[in-house]
């Protein structure tokens, strides 16, 4: 009972500080709940960031090598022609196949910006002309329809992405339609399902898929790989793979240690790794600026409070006359700037959770609140604001009745 009558007059008395200083009070408060929220919303964006890795990476297939064209260097003097070397053929591709037994699978990819047209309706997509094994190892699945086979090599065959498919018809394209690209009629044998951004920031679902042999012969006279996908297999150690990988491409495009190499190779586990630390540092910047700013509402809220207490020497004085101890004034202050804190601080957590659902439901990213986040921020919110509200206490403490009485 004297608890709940003690919480009670000191949410009152921060009540009246609010009044008193209402602008003020309603700055502090907003720093002080902003940052509680950055806070929180920030480790809902480092949860959604970690579960968008993992799926990215489960996109990719896993243990797999990515071999792609290296960036052509500057030279002197000499303006630059293309941007990447085009020394990348679908014989490198076998050469790997044959040299490296660890390799569960091989599949060279040609790629190019395209447009497919149905009727009326036309997409921009990013045409790939690639093999069959193309959809297992980057572990697509079929909406409708099939992927691409081994017999349809030759053949004008297509696998639409889903966004061009919906794009090329509102319902969405069906296998045995007939789509045209570059003048030329292609059968749609499939739809794959829905994949989102890739690690490259391609839009996949924005993708087609017809036969190597049939970019070759038909869409572009082009030998050059764009790259080639690697799946290890489950008992080979990826490092020494890579390694291997990199041997034998080096020996075949005649590079040597001083020279830039014609393609580099990737683990795409690595890339996920990197770039999930990449992630992870943002995340801390943002809660590191957050934090600041409840530093910074807390400051605020200990300089009101100790504004107030110089406002109410007399009363203070008047207490400690009829017979209030020093302690009994710190806690009484103390408890009124935690009231005050604790305000800002379910501000923060109300406009954190609300801020994570709204982004959640303008994007397509799943911001998941963590509990032992959300625990660990109200907590520290509140312990940093307990050692700010200790100052203006102890200063209150440390009035003597006989000189407040007297100003």
């Amino acid at each position: 009972m004297d608890a709940a009558r003690v919480i009670d007059g000191a949410g009152r008395a921060a009540w009246m500080v609010v009044n008193q200083h209402r602008w003020r009070s309603v700055l502090t408060l907003t720093i002080c709940s902003l940052g509680t929220a950055g806070v929180i919303v920030a480790g809902a964006i480092g949860n959604a960031q970690v579960i968008d890795m993992q799926k990215r990476l489960d996109a990719v297939g896993g243990r797999l090598i990515v071999v792609s064209p290296n960036t052509v260097p500057p030279y002197p003097g000499r303006s630059r022609q293309i941007e990447h070397f085009i020394s990348l053929e679908p014989s490198d591709a076998a050469a790997l196949r044959d040299a490296i037994p660890a390799l569960q699978a091989v599949v060279p990819v040609i790629a190019r910006n395209s447009t497919l047209r149905l009727g009326h309706n036309a997409s921009r997509i990013r045409l790939l002309g690639t093999v069959a094994d193309y959809a297992p190892v980057r572990g697509f699945t079929i909406a409708r329809g099939r992927f691409l086979a081994q017999g349809d090599e030759g053949q004008r065959v297509i696998v639409l992405g889903d966004a061009a498919s919906r794009e090329l018809d509102p319902d969405g394209a069906r296998p045995g339609a007939v789509v045209w690209l570059g003048g030329q009629p292609y059968e749609v044998v499939g739809v794959v399902r829905p994949l989102g951004v890739n690690f490259a920031g391609e839009d996949e679902d924005h993708q087609a898929f017809i036969p190597l042999e049939t970019y070759r012969h038909r869409v572009a006279n082009r030998w050059w790989l764009s790259y080639v996908y690697l799946q290890v297999t489950a008992d080979a150690d990826t490092a020494n793979t890579l390694r291997e990988v990199i041997k034998v491409l080096r020996a075949r495009q005649s590079g040597f240690g001083d020279q830039v190499d014609d393609v580099i190779a990737r683990d795409m586990a690595e890339v996920a790794a990197q770039q999930s630390t990449l992630a992870a540092t943002a995340v801390w910047v943002v809660s590191l600026t957050s934090g600041l700013l409840v530093v910074l509402g807390t400051v605020g809220i200990a300089a009101l409070m100790i504004q107030t207490v110089r406002q109410r020497r007399g009363e203070i004085g008047l207490r400690r006359a009829v017979g209030a101890t020093p302690f009994d004034v710190a806690v009484q202050l103390f408890m009124e700037a935690m009231a005050l804190a604790s305000l800002g601080v379910l501000g923060g957590l109300i406009v954190g959770m609300a801020g994570s659902l709204v982004g959640q439901s303008l994007s397509e990213a799943v911001l998941i609140l963590d509990t032992g986040v959300v625990l660990v921020t109200v907590s520290s919110s509140l312990t940093i604001s307990g050692l700010a509200c200790l100052v203006p206490a102890l200063i209150a403490a440390r009035i003597e009745p006989a000189v407040a009485l007297r100003l």
